[in-house]
């Protein structure tokens, strides 16, 4: 008989929790392979680590799976020590980019994690429990872990990104508590809306940007599975609303247009948003994605200063990014800018000329966060050759709500005290003007609509207190 396996999503402090995508797909290929599995959400049910003994002394588990980005590496490692707590013998393994990028720092700081999975996961751990179970072969046989051997640390081989990813099922929905999730003003226009993930690997080269797990390689879902999984989602699941949670989604233009035209054909009417870069879009596109039910795209425009953009490598231009906004605009699309300061070579002065490009470009939504430099990233080894890089990993936040306006880090010219006023700037000076209060207003069409703009003048409000 397989061992019981509990996938945990750590506790996080936020108002909007997110599904965990990745364990849902983990706990899908497991499920797949036989092994009875289950998972618990803890920001989603609003549970701490203080819920686990009860918790754990119920399910019972053999092996725990906790996933842990730099934000939420803390949290998860005092759910490991909750674990352990409860039962020695439960069998701790830890996945996500925090360990992957740093597997022998995070084993040698807690004793209670017994074994990282690094890289894309789906594989490694069943060949992991298959081991564990059977106690047939060995760890070390087994690419992209890292584990302990008596008193030493060991670690195999990365292992080669998976190049089919329609070879995967689909993630394991019916394992996530669905109504409980609710994403951040301006998305979830309808409720539940559920975040799909449909392609891996960004070809990009953003100094701020980790590709430990996924890698530069593009892989994607084929159009059917995509449209597949968004009709298993709305009909099994009630979900009336997709967010595409890929880093570039417009990047294979084809696959897109696919999309489109299957959803249509399909009769599936669901609005959806997604995230791609301002060199990625076209009219003609812009348009189909429109008519099959895209009300809004996230661009990631970083600066308005030219020299501060070449500093983070974004390999875009102004003017790329005024005509795609533009473009949106003019399709129907409503747009989200997604701005940071604190960057290389930033200023004051380049901060100023953010935020006025800001405005000249008029996106419905904008985001001013302050840049971090997460570790495996360019940024981060530019920090450290710096100097400004915090040794407490609870000083990482996510670029979400009030930690937006708490900054972990400084830069050489600017302090943390100095990023948060301007941010603070930032925010009031684009949202608290006349014309873009009259111009939400005018925009308004439904309940919904009015719901989305008074969540979002509370969000502000909390930013700039």
């Amino acid at each position: 008989m397989h061992p019981k396996i509990l996938l945990i999503n750590p506790p996080q402090v936020t108002r909007y929790p997110q599904p965990p995508v990745g364990l849902a797909q983990i706990a899908a290929v497991l499920e797949k392979n036989g092994y009875p599995v289950k998972i618990l959400d803890l920001p989603a049910l609003r549970f701490s680590e203080n819920s686990l003994p009860a918790i754990l002394g119920q399910e019972k588990p053999e092996v725990v799976g906790i996933t842990a980005m730099t934000p939420t590496i803390n949290s998860a490692v005092n759910v490991a020590k909750r674990v352990k707590e409860s039962d020695s013998n439960i069998t701790v393994v830890i996945g996500g980019v925090h360990g992957t990028i740093l597997p022998e720092e995070t084993l040698r700081d807690t004793r209670e994690i017994d074994v990282i999975i690094r890289g894309e996961g789906e594989q490694t751990i069943v060949e992991l429990f298959k081991v564990l179970d059977e106690n047939s072969g060995n760890i070390n046989q087994i690419l992209g872990v890292t584990y302990r051997e008596g008193a030493s640390i060991k670690s195999t081989s990365l292992r080669s990104p998976l190049s089919n990813l329609d070879e995967l099922p689909f993630p394991a929905f019916h394992l996530l508590p669905i109504k409980k999730y609710r994403l951040h003003p301006p998305f979830g226009r309808r409720s539940p809306v559920m975040p799909i993930i449909t392609s891996r690997g960004c070809p990009y080269r953003c100094v701020f940007c980790s590709k430990s797990v996924f890698g530069k390689k593009y892989r994607s879902n084929s159009p059917t599975y995509v449209v597949d999984e968004i009709r298993l989602l709305t009909e099994k699941f009630g979900v009336k609303e997709i967010k595409f949670y890929d880093d570039t989604f417009t990047l294979d233009r084809k696959r897109v247009i696919a999309i489109c035209r299957l959803l249509k054909e399909q009769g599936i009417d669901i609005p959806w948003t997604c995230e791609t870069r301002v060199n990625l879009v076209a009219s003609d596109l812009l348009g189909i994605m429109k008519d099959a039910g895209c009300y809004m795209i996230e661009y990631g425009v970083e600066s308005g200063n030219q020299r501060v953009l070449n500093s983070l490598k974004k390999d875009i231009t102004l003017e790329q990014t005024i005509k795609a906004f533009k473009l949106t605009h003019e399709a129907g699309i409503e747009t989200v800018a997604y701005f940071m300061i604190g960057s290389p070579q930033e200023t004051s002065e380049t901060i100023q000329e953010t935020v006025g490009f800001a405005k000249t470009l008029d996106p419905d939504f904008v985001q001013f966060s302050i840049a971090t430099p997460y570790p495996g990233t360019e940024l981060y080894r530019l920090a450290i050759e710096e100097g400004y890089v915090p040794e407490k990993w609870d000083e990482y936040v996510y670029a979400d709500l009030k930690s937006v306006g708490n900054p972990g880090f400084g830069t050489k010219t600017l302090s943390r005290e100095e990023l948060k006023e301007w941010n603070k700037k930032a925010y009031m000076s684009f949202y608290l003007r006349w014309r873009y209060v009259w111009k939400r207003f005018r925009k308004m069409t439904s309940l919904g609509d009015l719901k989305t703009n008074v969540s979002g003048l509370r969000m502000v409000i909390d930013l700039i207190k």
